[in-house]
């Protein structure tokens, strides 16, 4: 397994698409982890300028433990699209430069090769998860009006529905780059499935009242495991937790797009 990662994470180092892409992801969860804060403050002086002072936006417990953790986990999962473009790129490039038939030609199996892109999958998901604790650790202890540590821990389990949501969503782009190989082709079908398919499905189930048909759309099933949790700070009821149902949906899919990506591998010329 180690070997595998370090054979990837030496791929990566010249591929300057990835780079930037996992550089702008990550700046976008350091943003998203602590720049609401410094935002509500500067909401702050704006109503003030309007003589509101009565309205104080800091008042909104996002960084509260144990509140935190569903919230920046809610928040930054919208962020998985750059770390799935990185690993388009990845992937595509090993078709397009043959560096896949190179690897098996110098003792790669094609198991060890779709391994490696899964280890990664996963080495990127635990690292954004490890990066999002640390993050909400500190602006947990700067901000929470109250610390302790069962508030500190409770909830933790949003983390790892964060990892498995992330891992999932990975493993879907790895099967999407398997099958098509080209990357803007790769991405415009991975546009077309989950902004138009999946988006036009999930309301017209909405519009119908056909709720049974969200289990059948992948990335929508992935996406429902960490519910949006602000509506509590409007007094409605929210799901504050992770649902069995959702997560065996999760890792459902996960499974099946790691054995359709492993048949596609197996079976095709290289």
């Amino acid at each position: 397994m180690i070997r595998l990662l370090k054979i990837e994470l030496h791929k990566i180092k010249s591929n300057r698409t990835f780079k930037v892409l996992a550089t702008l992801y990550i700046i976008a969860l350091v943003v998203t982890s602590m720049g609401v804060m410094p935002f509500l403050q500067w909401l702050k002086t704006k109503f003030a300028e309007f003589d509101a002072e009565q309205i104080d936006p800091t008042m909104l417990p996002f960084y509260e433990f144990p509140d935190i953790w569903q919230n920046l986990t809610y928040v930054a999962i919208y962020f998985k699209i750059l770390l799935a473009l990185s690993l388009i790129y990845s992937i595509t490039n090993e078709y397009t430069y043959r560096t896949i038939r190179q690897n098996v030609i110098d003792g790669l199996s094609k198991h060890e090769f779709i391994w490696s892109k899964i280890i990664m999958a996963g080495f990127l998901s635990l690292v954004s998860t490890l990066a999002l604790l640390v993050m909400g650790l500190i602006t947990g202890l700067i901000y929470s009006s109250e610390v302790s540590v069962a508030l500190v821990f409770e909830d933790m389990h949003f983390l790892a529905g964060f990892f498995l949501q992330l891992f999932s969503f990975l493993l879907f782009t790895q099967l999407l780059a398997t099958l098509i190989r080209k990357p803007m082709m790769t991405m415009g079908l991975m546009f077309l499935w989950v902004v138009i398919i999946e988006n036009g499905l999930f309301i017209w189930s909405q519009v119908k009242d056909q709720e049974w048909i969200l289990p059948l759309l992948p990335v929508k099933s992935i996406n429902n495991l960490i519910q949006l949790p602000f509506k509590k700070y409007a007094f409605m009821e929210i799901q504050d937790y992770i649902a069995w149902t959702d997560l065996g949906l999760v890792i459902l899919y996960g499974t099946l797009f790691y054995i359709a990506t492993v048949r596609l591998v197996v079976k095709r010329d290289l």
